[in-house]
């Protein structure tokens, strides 16, 4: 289990920096991931809708692929959500090969969220930075009430498993991913 820190209102987690804004159902997540593989590789790959729908955790069908996005259909093994989830995925204001905007909103039975993550890619010694940020930016219906706490770990686990996924599909595509900072 990592150690875990409290600082102003921040939890502190190894390569995740969590903040929770009280009384608000907005949440903040962020941190960084590094590659070695170069900005545009990596990039090629974040842009590649196909690529990305078969790293996202829990999937049980993508719906819907285009250039812009896609729609799939999940089902989350959170002990607050039981069935699946309708989840669209959208590419906003892309800026090759340094920044990408992805809205993603999910839709299940009584209830919703919606998702901003914004990822910027740096060039390192040892390949690519990736710093990303997320945003819960609302919540619906039965998502409303569930504590942060919950959510947050939620999060948590979903976030992991996305990156640890992503890494091994950029491995078993021939790129040389390291371990996460």
């Amino acid at each position: 289990m990592p150690r875990i820190s409290r600082k102003n209102n921040q939890i502190l987690v190894p390569i995740r920096v969590i903040r929770v804004i009280r009384g608000s159902s907005i949440m903040n997540f962020a941190g960084t991931e590094r590659f070695a593989t170069s900005q545009t590789e990596l990039w090629a790959r974040l842009t590649d809708v196909a690529f990305v729908s078969c790293v996202i955790p829990d999937v049980e069908r993508v719906e819907r692929m285009d250039a812009s996005g896609f729609s799939c259909r999940v089902r989350p093994r959170f002990s607050f959500l039981s069935g699946s989830l309708e989840l669209n995925f959208e590419l906003l204001e892309p800026a090759a090969p340094e920044r990408l905007k992805v809205r993603s909103r999910g839709k299940g039975i009584g209830g919703a969220v919606v998702v901003e993550a914004e990822i910027r890619l740096a060039s390192s010694d040892s390949g690519t930075d990736l710093h990303w940020t997320g945003t819960i930016v609302s919540r619906e219906g039965l998502l409303k009430p569930i504590s942060p706490a919950l959510i947050q770990g939620a999060a948590e686990r979903v976030i992991n498993n996305f990156w640890q996924r992503f890494r091994a599909a950029l491995a078993a595509d021939g790129q040389a991913p390291t371990a996460g900072k």
